[in-house]
C-alpha cells in the first residue's frame, strides 16, 4: 500500500513537472501584456527541462514505460526552446578572413557585488586586461576616477590609451570602447533610453552595434533574498507569499516594460542595413518574449551556437540566469563567444569572436 501510494505521488508529480516544462518552454510565445505568469517560467525552463529530462530516464530505468514514453513526448516536442536554452554548439576553425573581438558586460557602475565596501575596481581592470577591440558596457555612465567607485586615474589613462574611441552615455549609463572609428548612429540611437546604436568602422568596413540594456526586475535588495533565505519549510511558505504579492507583480511589470523595449529595438533594427550586432544585458533568457522579438528570424544567437551546455551569465541571488545576449546579422560568423568568470559585478562579461564571412578588399 505505501509502494503503490509513493508511486503515484511519484507519477502526479511527475506529470506536473512535465506540464510546468511545457509551459516554460512555450511561455516566451505568451505577450507578457495578455498573461504574464508563462514569461516568468521562462527563467526556470533550462532547470525544469533537464528534471523532465532524469525523470524520463528514471521512469525508464524502472521499466514505467508509459512514464517514460510522456517524457520522450515532453522533451520531442520542446526541443527547439531546449536547443536555445541548453545549446549544442562548438567553437568554429577560423577561415582565415580578419578577426575582432566584442566584450559586453554589465558592470554594475564598477561595484563589487559580493563586498560594496571592496573599491578594487576589479570589473574595469578586467575589461582593460581582456585586449577587447569592441567593448559594450551597461551600467557605466562615467570613466572619471573619483566618481566611478575603485577607478584609479592610472586605469583612466590606461583605457584611453588602449580605446581611442570612446562613446559615453551618461544618462543611459552605456558605454563604448573601441579600437576602431565609432560614432553614434544619429538617425536612431536618440530614440531609446535602453539602448545606444553605433556605427564603428572595423577594418574598412562598416559595422551596426547595439548596446542594448531592458529593463530590469525592479525589485528591492530584500525582494531578492527571498530565495536565498529559504532555510526551512516556513521559510519557504514565508517566500512563498511574499513571491505571490509585490515580487510577482513587480515582476510581471518588468516582462511588459521589455515586451515594449525589444518592439522598439525590432524596429530599429528594422531600419538598420548592413552588418549588425546587438549585444548587453536583455534581463531575459533565451526562452523569453523579448529576446524572441530581438532575434526574430534574421539575427543568430552567437553564444548558442558556439556553446555546448546552460551558461548563466547572471549569478547573484541564486538566480542562475542567461541574460547578457550577443546576436549578429549579415556578413559576419561567430567562431567563438566565451562567458566568462572575472570582474566583479552580479554579471560575467561574455566574449565573441567574429571573423568576416568573406575577405576584405584590399
Amino acid at each position: 500500500m505505501v509502494t503503490f501510494a509513493l508511486r503515484l505521488a511519484a507519477k502526479i508529480l511527475t506529470v506536473v513537472l512535465y506540464a510546468v516544462t511545457i509551459g516554460a518552454a512555450f511561455g516566451g510565445s505568451v505577450n507578457p501584456h495578455i498573461w504574464g505568469t508563462p514569461s516568468i517560467l521562462t527563467l526556470a525552463f533550462p532547470y525544469l527541462a533537464m528534471a523532465t529530462l532524469i525523470a524520463t530516464l528514471l521512469w525508464a530505468v524502472s521499466r514505467r514505460l508509459i512514464m517514460a514514453a510522456v517524457g520522450v513526448a515532453v522533451m520531442v516536442a520542446i526541443w527547439s526552446p531546449f536547443m536555445s536554452a541548453f545549446p549544442f554548439g562548438s567553437e568554429k576553425t577560423p577561415s582565415g578572413t580578419p578577426e575582432f573581438t566584442l566584450l559586453t558586460f554589465n558592470i554594475l557602475d564598477n561595484v563589487n557585488s559580493g563586498n560594496p565596501d571592496d573599491n578594487n575596481g576589479a570589473s574595469l581592470r578586467y575589461v582593460l586586461s581582456s585586449g577587447a577591440d569592441i567593448v559594450c558596457l551597461q551600467e557605466l555612465g562615467s570613466l572619471k576616477a573619483g566618481a566611478v567607485p575603485g577607478l584609479q586615474q592610472s586605469t583612466v589613462d590606461s583605457l584611453e590609451k588602449a580605446y581611442p574611441y570612446r562613446l559615453i552615455d551618461g544618462a543611459r549609463c552605456l558605454t563604448l570602447l573601441s579600437k576602431y572609428p565609432a560614432q553614434y548612429h544619429v538617425s536612431v540611437s536618440a530614440k531609446n533610453f535602453f539602448a545606444d546604436i553605433y556605427s564603428i568602422n572595423v577594418k574598412g568596413k562598416r559595422i551596426n552595434v547595439v548596446n542594448a540594456h531592458l529593463a530590469s526586475y525592479m525589485l528591492s535588495e530584500q525582494e531578492r533574498k527571498v530565495v536565498t533565505d529559504i532555510r526551512s519549510v516556513d521559510s519557504a511558505r514565508r517566500s512563498l507569499r511574499e513571491f505571490k504579492g509585490s515580487i510577482m507583480a513587480k515582476m510581471k511589470a518588468s516582462f511588459r516594460q521589455r515586451a515594449d523595449e525589444a518592439a522598439k529595438i525590432r524596429e530599429l533594427l528594422d531600419q538598420l542595413s548592413g552588418t549588425t550586432i546587438v549585444c548587453g544585458d536583455f534581463n531575459d533568457v533565451p526562452a523569453s518574449w523579448a529576446y524572441k522579438k530581438v532575434k526574430d528570424d534574421d539575427f543568430t544567437d552567437a553564444f548558442a551556437e558556439t556553446n555546448f551546455g546552460h551558461k548563466p551569465t547572471y549569478h547573484a541571488h541564486c538566480m542562475p540566469f542567461h541574460i547578457d545576449q550577443v546576436l549578429y546579422r549579415g556578413d559576419l560568423r561567430a567562431i567563438k563567444s566565451e562567458r566568462i568568470k572575472e570582474g566583479s559585478s552580479d554579471h560575467y562579461p561574455v566574449m565573441t569572436t567574429f571573423e568576416f564571412a568573406e575577405p576584405l578588399d584590399r
